[in-house]
């Protein structure tokens, strides 16, 4: 199974792939349209190749004017420096090219360790004259140039590669200024937020969790989270009443924050009527790092 530190920069991006165009803005030879959308390619668009080619993640940036494809974005993951990349990274970036019939295809590296992350960089030589293949590789420095400036999708993304210190004050206080920013909707948010106090170390957890409760940020972090998953739930529930509309918006937040509940934890959500105690599992819910933590008595 893959570690964490492999899968949550690419559960970012699978969720926002818009992070995809900031990490490939500013590469020498890299050519974008002023106004461009983005999305995650079609499974099969890595699958025309036998199994041991498959690519981690295909995101597709076409021109919003005509929708025509003008980049493919091979992106993968890597922990360390690996020979056999050398074989199949040039066959990601033709066969994505190949398959979205699309102008041009790079390939970003994904690895967090600058040292490992310099022998990716290494230039893949071909054999064919003038095809030689230079990856994008991203460290926990972040995109080359950049200097810190971007969106707050790349940010919580730097984060999400320890290029941020999230066990500081200074560096928590970076993330949740992102994640809190006018540029990211609820829902967004709520899956950065997941994705992050997954990513993040026991002492960073516990730094991020109580600044989530203090005056400056609750409002967006508890209150607006609980307003969106009581007004879900109370949408699909309502015929119900309000009680088993707020059981349904604490069983989605513990599905959306992957703490996979019991059966019997299900069932003591379903089967309560008390919306006060509802209310208490939806907080604890919003932070709990296990489903028994969200139960404790």
């Amino acid at each position: 199974m893959p570690s964490i530190s492999h899968e949550g920069p690419l559960d970012l991006v699978r969720q926002h792939p818009e992070i995809a165009v900031e990490l490939v803005q500013g590469t020498p030879g890299v050519k974008l349209p002023g106004a461009v959308t983005v999305a995650l390619a079609p499974t099969d668009m890595s699958a025309v190749v036998p199994v041991q080619y498959l690519a981690d993640m295909v995101v597709l940036i076409s021109n919003a004017a005509t929708r025509k494809p003008v980049l493919a974005v091979v992106i993968e993951p890597q922990l360390r420096d690996s020979e056999t990349k050398r074989y199949s990274w040039p066959v990601y970036v033709t066969t994505a090219r190949r398959v979205a019939r699309c102008p041009a295809a790079v390939l970003v590296v994904i690895c967090p360790d600058p040292a490992e992350a310099a022998k990716c960089r290494k230039l893949i030589r071909t054999g064919h004259p003038g095809f030689d293949l230079a990856p994008i590789v991203i460290d926990s420095g972040g995109p080359p140039g950049r200097d810190g400036a971007g969106g707050p999708f790349l940010t919580v993304f730097a984060a999400s590669m320890g290029g941020i210190d999230m066990e500081s004050e200074p560096g928590a206080r970076r993330v949740l200024d992102a994640m809190a920013s006018a540029e990211v909707s609820d829902a967004d948010r709520l899956r950065m937020t997941t994705i992050m106090l997954r990513l993040a170390s026991d002492a960073a957890r516990q730094i991020l969790e109580a600044m989530m409760k203090t005056s400056e940020y609750e409002k967006t972090f508890v209150e607006r989270i609980h307003e969106q998953g009581i007004s879900e739930g109370a949408a699909r529930g309502k015929a119900e009443g309000k009680a088993e509309g707020k059981a349904e918006a604490v069983l989605k937040l513990l599905d959306a924050r992957h703490l996979a509940p019991s059966q019997e934890q299900r069932q003591r959500v379903t089967s309560c009527a008390d919306p006060a105690q509802l209310d208490l599992w939806f907080d604890r819910a919003i932070t709990a790092g296990t489903a028994t933590e969200v139960f404790a008595d």
